[in-house]
Formats: structure tokens, sequence, C-alpha cells
């Protein structure tokens, strides 16, 4: 068993939260993450207690920073004057934002565009499948998501449309060194946001996407159409998440999460 801080985290939440197309409940309560090369199942006991399916070493090295458990989360709805804010704070309690692999965080979200969720997971998961190396886990074996190698080959049995080219593109670049996404780590945000828009097929809000996603950067909120429509309806159309500085990221997560369970 794995005893966490008394901020209690959600498995089902962040795993329908829009920020991951791979986490999915693979049993009745037991969830899969996969980071790279490491793949974790994970149930929830008791409050704050989870039953994981690696080592203690692992869980600290990898999934510790992954649920990015060593940071606060908390918020009080009552230090906020927007009353959707306040109960999105309530709804959203228990998501993390997940410290995702930059590589996989942009080849999903590129691929993501003009489709939903459970699109994007299928067509992400079946990449994974046929090009995805082996890991195995007392559960079984798994795939990781593919490296850029793997996705230099012919792509159209994934259906991914215009986006193909998008994807090959990105992956020819990365392979061939043209494109550092770990050499990117080391830029400020606004810097960072136009390398990444420098990458064809990569716009203001899946930039955003693999900003906050992929690099962790909190002030980062991506704007899709759901946040818009919330902007628009409850913030009188002004853009509230550059005022809220590093908790734009979470607030985001929890008014997206919010507005798609009303």
């Amino acid at each position: 068993m794995i005893r966490i801080t008394d901020e209690d985290m959600d498995l089902k939440k962040i795993a329908e939260s829009g920020q991951t197309f791979r986490a999915k409940m693979v049993n009745e309560g037991v969830y899969r993450f996969i980071y790279k090369s490491s793949a974790l199942f994970i149930t929830k006991k008791a409050p704050c207690t989870f039953e994981v399916s690696c080592s203690p070493k692992e869980w600290e090295k990898i999934w510790i920073p992954y649920f990015d458990l060593e940071n606060s989360y908390f918020m009080d709805p009552k230090d906020f004057e927007n009353p959707y804010l306040k109960k999105a704070i309530e709804a959203g309690k228990g998501i993390r934002i997940l410290r995702q692999d930059p590589w996989e965080c942009l080849i999903s979200f590129i691929i993501s565009q003009r489709k939903n969720i459970p699109a994007i997971s299928s067509c992400v998961e079946k990449m994974s499948g046929e090009r995805g190396r082996e890991i195995e886990t007392p559960l079984g074996t798994v795939k990781s998501f593919p490296d850029p190698s793997s996705l230099l080959s012919d792509l159209s049995s994934f259906k991914l449309g215009y986006r193909q080219a998008y994807v090959e593109e990105a992956a020819k670049n990365v392979a061939e060194g043209k494109l550092d996404l770990g050499a990117l780590a080391a830029l400020p945000d606004a810097e960072l946001k136009l390398e990444l828009k420098k990458i064809k097929g990569v716009g203001e809000k899946i930039a955003n996407c693999v900003l906050l996603f992929g690099y962790h950067r909190m002030s980062c909120a991506p704007v899709d159409v759901w946040i818009e429509k919330i902007i628009n309806e409850w913030f009188k159309g002004v853009n509230p998440f550059p005022e809220m500085g590093e908790k734009a990221g979470i607030l985001q997560q929890y008014l997206y999460f919010y507005a798609r369970s009303i």
C-alpha cells in the first residue's frame, strides 16, 4: 500500500480529464497509467491510500513526480468571487496535472484536432499497440507510446487524415535531431511556446496543451471549445487565466472537468 499526502487523488477524474489519452480503467477500480517505458496499475483502497503494481523505489522515482504529488493543489473556494469557479474547484478536487512525456504529449494533441476524447484515445492506443515497445508488468504486457523512428513508415492505417502529414514531419524532425524536445525544456514559457508553434500542426491551443501537460508549465491554460464557452458565459468574455498565475493550469482542468460533467 502507498500512502500519499493529505490531498486525495481521484483516478477516475484524472483519467477522464482530457490531459492524457492512454490512462484508463482496466478492471473495476483499477487504473492503468503509462509513462515512457513504465506502466502502473493503481487502485484506491481508502482516502489517500492506494495499491500499486510497482516497487516503492519506482513509485518514488517515477510516479510521485508523474502525479505531481510533491506539490499542493489546495485552494479554498471562498478565496474566489466567481460562483462558477467556486463550484468547479469543489467538483475538480482530486485531479492532478500529470508530468507527461513531451513527445507523446505533442503527437497526441496534434492527433486531437477535430476529434473527441474516445476517438483520440482509440487512435493513440492503436498506434501504441502496433508501433510501441513491450512493457512487462505484473498484470501482463502493455505497449509504450511509439518512439519517433517507429512513426517514420506508412501511417495510413491509423486514419489520421490531414493530421498524418503533421505527425510524419514531427517524427522525422525529432528522429533526425532537428527538433530536440528535451532541450526546449530549458526555455521560459513564452519562448517555448514560440518554438512549439513552429511545429507544423501546432497552434495556440495545442502549444498550451503541450506546455501544461508535457512541460508542466502551470501558468499555461489551453482554451478549447469547452473553455471558450465558459469564458463567454461565466467570465463575460474575458479570459481569466492570465490573472491566475501558477494556478491557471489547475483551474483550467477543474473548469474543463466541471463543464463536461454538468
